[in-house]
């Protein structure tokens, strides 16, 4: 297997402060998605890799617009982190409203590596790699690769369960590793 130790990473958890996100019942995006940000990261740091977090606690970007905070958002990841490997941005999808309600890693339309990336994780984490247009995959400068994981809809319980992100977390491992390995 093909090791990733050395490499640099930037986990991007979506939303936060006043932006939850998608929700049901109490369980709200910005919190599981923080909340699995960390259990990544802290593997990806055991992997030996360095890991940077746009954020670790529940903060938005200061945004007066859910829209306006991505882009203050990409600006965040633009000024304040060196070039990196990959950026991964965490996400839950919404389980109500129009469909297609996808999840598994999404890639910018028309970007040749970040497919190659997001397929990589896409193998292993069991679902297909999706084309996408999201400002913090779209706009951001600092990552060779991107992908936006979507790792489930708000509505599935297993969100709320350690050992479910942690094995999820793996699989995303297992996914850079086959990447390295291209």
């Amino acid at each position: 297997m093909p090791s990733i130790s050395g490499r640099s990473f930037i986990i991007d958890p979506g939303h936060g402060g006043r932006y939850d996100g998608a929700t049901y019942g109490t369980r709200k995006e910005k919190d599981v998605v923080l909340r699995f940000s960390r259990i990544l990261e802290s593997k990806l740091k055991a992997k030996g890799c360095t890991v940077y977090m746009t954020r670790t606690t529940d903060v938005d970007f200061g945004g007066s617009t859910a829209d306006e905070d991505v882009n203050k958002r990409v600006q965040y990841i633009n000024n304040n982190f060196p070039g990196v490997n990959g950026l991964i941005s965490i996400h839950v999808n919404a389980a109500f409203g129009p469909p297609p309600h996808k999840y598994g890693p999404f890639y910018q339309t028309g970007t040749v590596s970040s497919k190659a990336f997001a397929e990589a994780i896409a193998k292993r984490y069991g679902t297909a790699a999706h084309e996408g247009d999201f400002a913090v995959i779209r706009d951001t400068n600092r990552a060779g690769q991107k992908t936006l994981i979507e790792l489930a809809t708000i509505d599935e319980s297993w969100l709320d369960n350690q050992a479910s992100l942690e094995n999820t977390a793996n699989f995303i491992i297992l996914g850079l590793e086959d990447y390295t390995g291209y």
